[in-house]
């Protein structure tokens, strides 16, 4: 099997200078680099990853470690992440901790042991507890042969000043989608949202209290209901809260998901949407349009959000220590038939599915 040696002799430059036009890791004269790739065609050189990966702690593969792969929100997160990564041949990969705060820590370890090149972590707790603080604070502080391995949070809150972080602002989206309905002039507001001890849950019903007081009404407890994220888990909500007796005329979703599930549970319980209930959901995925009413969404950019969360672990990766960076992705609402059945919508203006 020809080596490098061979590609060298072939191109008639240094051993060096093979490396790097091979590792994009120097500047190289283009006539060299020209010839170095002939030589290389030539030669039927194959370069062994393995054998390079000894030589150096760079592994060229980043992971990705979210709470589940069900949940829809993720998949243009993790297509803005791969597809950043496709274009440095750095390969990602995806683990599942299913929300379970072990299962994360053991990824954690495991990614550490493997010396993975950065990983972006999606937290699937809330993460107010001493416990999750302790552990999010070793987070800054994984190593590979001497060296940090770079982590940014992604959809998380913002405890670890340590980490770059990236996500929407929940509590501003939520108070928009709450005060939408306030606007159009619902006063019982009914709250269908994530489980209490999900990441930013205490944003988001911050968002919409917040909203209702500014309007002086307060949110009644007994019209909050928590999920997981799921069609079914929205319709059980919606159905519980009209068994109990309640009938909001305003309902707050926690994704578009939820808010399709409480879609089919008045429509099952022949409750007119908009006239006598007007529903909002969050995310702003295909589903929310497809659905007959059309839901309100407030759309989030899943797909920069994975880009921009890609783009600052590279940085960190190629050696970059500026400060920690907190970014926050703007969000938008597509108002839609389910709050107001005058709405214009379509499709192909709001989507790229």
């Amino acid at each position: 099997m020809p080596n490098i040696k061979d590609v060298a002799a072939a191109a008639g430059v240094s051993i060096s200078t093979v490396s790097r036009v091979l590792n994009h890791s120097g500047n190289v004269d283009d006539v060299l680099a020209d010839r170095v790739i002939r030589a290389v065609q030539e030669t039927g050189y194959s370069a062994n990853p393995i054998a390079s990966s000894l030589k150096s702690t760079r592994r060229n593969q980043i992971a990705i470690v979210i709470p589940t792969l069900r949940r829809n929100y993720y998949t243009d997160i993790i297509k803005g992440i791969s597809e950043f990564f496709y274009k440095k041949n750095i390969t990602p990969v995806i683990l599942e901790s299913d929300g379970i705060l072990e299962k994360e820590k053991e990824l954690i370890r495991s990614l550490e042991k493997l010396w993975i090149d950065g990983i972006i972590l999606i937290p699937g707790q809330r993460q107010e507890d001493r416990e999750y603080a302790e552990y999010e604070k070793s987070l800054s502080q994984l190593k590979k042969s001497g060296t940090r391995i770079p982590v940014v949070l992604l959809e998380s809150h913002d405890m670890n000043r340590e980490l770059d972080l990236v996500r929407v602002d929940h509590e501003a989206a939520f108070y928009a989608m709450t005060e939408h309905l306030l606007e159009i002039g619902r006063h019982e507001i009914a709250y269908l949202g994530n489980a209490e001890d999900a990441p930013l849950h205490h944003l988001a019903l911050c968002g919409v209290e917040r909203a209702m007081m500014d309007y002086g009404l307060c949110l009644d407890r007994k019209l909050i209901r928590n999920n997981n994220y799921t069609v079914l888990d929205g319709y059980h909500s919606m159905m519980d809260l009209l068994a109990c007796g309640k009938r909001p005329d305003g309902i707050v979703c926690v994704n578009d998901q939820v808010a399709s599930g409480a879609l089919a549970a008045c429509r099952e319980q022949e409750i007119a949407v908009p006239q006598e209930a007007a529903l909002v959901g969050f995310e702003g995925t295909a589903l929310s349009i497809i659905t007959s009413p059309s839901i309100t969404t407030m759309i989030a950019p899943r797909y920069e959000m994975g880009a921009e969360a890609a783009r600052l672990l590279f940085e960190r990766m190629e050696g970059a220590e500026e400060e920690p960076k907190r970014i926050f992705m703007r969000v938008h609402m597509a108002v839609r038939d389910s709050t107001m059945n005058s709405a214009t919508k379509r499709l192909d203006v709001m989507f790229d599915e």
